[in-house]
């Protein structure tokens, strides 16, 4: 057992380097004790490894890993005395030779933090209780005793928050170092293979590929772990009622330049109309399935209690309104995207576009009327 725990220290893990995992865990964790066996917190690295390379890819987190496992890691920069006579240098660059090592160093720290507060948060519940020859058990003393169920949950809550909110930050730090490379000429590589790795086009298949871009359709406090859970229905929206509004030469150009994140201003209005169909529709199928869970035993409506705080969930009217709402606006964005595209169609043809009044089709003689 001890040559298997050291083999996956050793060679399958972002943590642990000179088997001071627990130290790692703590200087990303402040709020854990340095008493925590690191080894029962290896499975539950695995388990968030795994993870983080579903959103990163494979390539990305293999690249951090390496380095972590080098000589190069947070390599302390020599300094050598200056020969006699001569002044000595001011606070030398670190690494003057290969400033990549800092960009990687800063790639594994943003790794780690991302891995460790999702490992914690699913070894956590298990470590409240004891699991003895007897069954679970808690221990209460004098000193101590086990904290009430509300205040689990909003830590449980604030862990998720944490971890989601350094998944934003890894994200956008690869995004600014996407084109980070080095060497010279034909020689040049990458120092970090994001954007040539499958999760990044994946990423950007979608025409809303950003918490951002979704931040200005409708706000959901920046969070990531909502924008995931809208992924599926915003994917199926853009196959299903975004993509039919466009030509393939059309979606081909406009495709292109949303994964360069360089949107040209004749089409900026166009990528904008339907982002605001697309995010207000998905959050419109969204709200009808996403409160309810189906387990084996059946279908149940999530509900969140607590001492101080109650989260009762909508019911069934109220979610049909909302959702029914954000459904009419969604459709008003889509009709405003097919006569924004009708209107450039016939413009670029030489012909006049006149918007049809709906008010021709009105017949006075009659008590009720249909637009």
């Amino acid at each position: 057992m001890d040559r298997i725990l050291k083999y996956l220290n050793n060679n399958h893990m972002i943590f642990n380097k000179d088997s001071n995992g627990i130290l790692e865990f703590k200087k990303l964790l402040g709020f854990i004790y340095k008493s925590v066996n690191f080894d029962n917190l290896i499975s539950y690295i695995g388990f968030a490894e795994r993870d983080i390379k579903k959103i990163i890819g494979k390539e990305v987190f293999e690249t951090a890993e390496d380095h972590y496992h080098s000589d190069n890691y947070e390599i302390e920069p020599v300094i050598e005395d200056p020969p006699e006579g001569d002044p000595p240098e001011e606070d030398p660059p670190a690494e003057e030779e290969h400033p990549e090592y800092l960009v990687l160093d800063e790639l594994v720290k943003k790794i780690q933090l991302v891995v460790a507060l999702n490992a914690y948060r699913r070894y956590v519940p298990s470590l409240d209780l004891l699991h003895s020859d007897k069954g679970r058990q808690i221990t209460v003393t004098e000193e101590e005793k086990p904290a009430f169920e509300w205040q689990i949950e909003k830590d449980n809550e604030n862990l998720v928050s944490l971890a989601n909110e350094a998944m934003d930050f890894l994200l956008e730090f690869l995004d600014e170092h996407i084109e980070d490379k080095t060497g010279e000429g034909d020689e040049a590589v990458l120092v970090i293979p994001w954007g040539e790795s499958d999760a990044y086009n994946s990423s950007r298949e979608l025409m809303i590929f950003k918490v951002d871009q979704l931040e200005k359709v409708f706000s959901i406090h920046g969070s990531r772990l909502i924008y995931l859970s809208l992924v599926p229905f915003m994917r199926r929206i853009q196959d299903n009622e975004i993509r039919s509004c466009f030509t393939e030469e059309k979606w081909a150009e406009l495709k292109e330049e949303w994964m360069d994140d360089d949107i040209s201003e004749e089409n900026e209005v166009i990528v904008d109309l339907a982002r605001q169909a697309m995010g207000l529709l998905a959050l419109s199928t969204a709200i009808r399935r996403l409160s309810v869970q189906v387990l084996p035993d059946g279908l149940f409506t999530n509900l969140v209690t607590n001492v101080i705080k109650s989260k009762l969930s909508t019911s069934k009217i109220d979610r049909n309104e909302v959702s029914g709402y954000l459904e009419k606006d969604g459709l008003n964005q889509l009709k405003k995207l097919q006569e924004k595209l009708t209107k450039m169609t016939v413009v670029a043809a030489g012909e006049t576009y006149a918007a049809k009044n709906p008010t021709d089709r009105i017949d006075p003689c009659q008590k009720c009327v249909r637009l």
